[in-house]
C-alpha cells in the first residue's frame, strides 16, 4: 500500500465517512441492525490486514485525525481504531 498513499488515504476518508453514517443515521432512513452489520463487515475486513498494512492504516488515521478542524470528526477518527477493534486501548480522553 506504501507505493500509493494517496490513494490508502482516500479509501480511508471513505471508511470513515460510510462509517460516520451508520453511527449516526436516524432509525427511519436506515435499520440499527443493518447499520450494525454492515460496521462489523467493515471492521472484520480491516482487522484481516497483515500488521504492517494495519501499522501504516493507523498512522493514517493519526495524520487524518491531527490534519481535522471539526472537533465531532476528529474525536470519531481518532476513537475508529478502537471501535473497530484494530487497537486495544481507547484514544486518551481529551483534557
Amino acid at each position: 500500500m506504501t507505493e500509493h498513499p494517496g490513494l490508502l488515504r482516500q479509501l480511508l476518508k471513505v471508511v470513515l465517512a460510510y462509517t460516520w453514517f451508520f453511527e449516526t443515521v436516524d432509525d427511519d432512513v436506515l435499520d440499527d441492525g443493518t447499520a450494525l452489520e454492515q460496521t462489523e463487515y467493515a471492521a472484520h475486513l480491516l482487522n484481516r490486514l497483515p500488521a504492517p498494512d494495519r501499522d501504516h492504516l493507523l498512522a493514517e488515521l493519526a495524520a487524518l485525525a491531527a490534519q481535522d478542524p471539526d472537533p465531532a470528526s476528529r474525536a470519531f477518527t481518532e476513537s475508529f481504531a478502537f471501535a473497530m477493534g484494530l487497537v486495544e486501548d481507547p484514544p486518551p480522553s481529551p483534557e
